[in-house]
């Protein structure tokens, strides 16, 4: 059987007539591009290398606007839609979101979170010391005081010691699970809260970068005094200095109605 041959016309003169004319004039400037190079070729490296230096500029501006525009975004979200950011992403991306975290926050991270991690889904270095972080992406649930045992023991576990672990969760703790960790230097508890905090500081703005600002204290409304009044004469006792005597320059209390009543009393 023959094969049968298609052929292809082209039906449009205007692009028939410009591939004829383009295609030896980019074949010249070709040849012309790679004749002025070998003939100069000082001017050459001169113009690559401020091609180099241009290319290697703009690709760090690339860099630092997409960081700067990552935090301006991050400024405009609540705590609450950063929060449920974060629980809307799936179990293996929250691991993968806290491992860049604490990336962001000056430790060297590794993802290990698996069917059979068990209870370690990341592991951080920092100053030639290892940190287990256990991930729990929970929308209403809370962690309980066996979840943090069983954490508890893999930071201890002799043959994989760990300096700290970092329990992160972006529900929160039971009572009986804080008390589990409650006096344990080697662990610290994250809720949503604090998860929030942390985000921030390794994503966008840290609250430590604004000055604190101590609220200011509501002022005291003035106390009302009241008259102390004579128990001779029932008249009001007022607040006196003595001149002379022994007790000169010392407070008293006077009747007003002097010297009519004499009663004193000591201030």
């Amino acid at each position: 059987m023959t094969r049968r041959r298609r052929y292809y016309q082209k039906t449009d003169p205007v692009e028939v007539f410009l591939l004829d004319l383009l295609s030896p004039l980019l074949g010249l400037c070709a040849l012309g591009l790679l004749g002025w190079a070998y003939l100069h070729p000082e001017e050459l490296k001169l113009y690559s290398l401020i091609g180099f230096s241009v290319l290697i500029i703009g690709i760090a501006l690339y860099f630092i606007f997409k960081k700067r525009r990552r935090k301006i975004a991050l400024s405009f979200l609540s705590d609450e839609e950063i929060l449920a950011m974060l629980k809307g992403i799936t179990p293996s991306q929250f691991e993968q979101k806290i491992a860049d975290m604490f990336t962001r926050l000056g430790y060297r991270t590794e993802v290990t979170g698996g069917a059979n991690d068990g209870g370690i889904d990341v592991v951080a270095y920092k100053d030639g010391k290892k940190y287990f972080v256990q991930c729990k992406k929970f929308m209403t649930r809370e962690v309980t005081p066996h979840d943090v045992r069983d954490f508890l023991g893999a930071i201890t576990n002799i043959n994989n010691l760990a300096e700290k672990g970092f329990f992160v969760t972006t529900n929160g703790f039971t009572l009986m699970a804080e008390k589990a960790a409650e006096g344990n230097p080697r662990i610290e508890l994250i809720d949503g809260s604090r998860l929030i905090q942390y985000y921030k500081m390794a994503y966008g703005e840290t609250a430590s970068e604004r000055p604190f600002i101590q609220p200011a204290a509501p002022p005291i409304p003035p106390q009302p005094q009241i008259a102390k009044i004579c128990p001779q004469c029932g008249g009001r006792l007022e607040l006196r200095t003595a001149h002379q005597g022994v007790y000169a320059g010392n407070k008293f209390w006077g009747c007003s109605n002097f010297p009519r009543c004499r009663y004193v009393e000591n201030a």
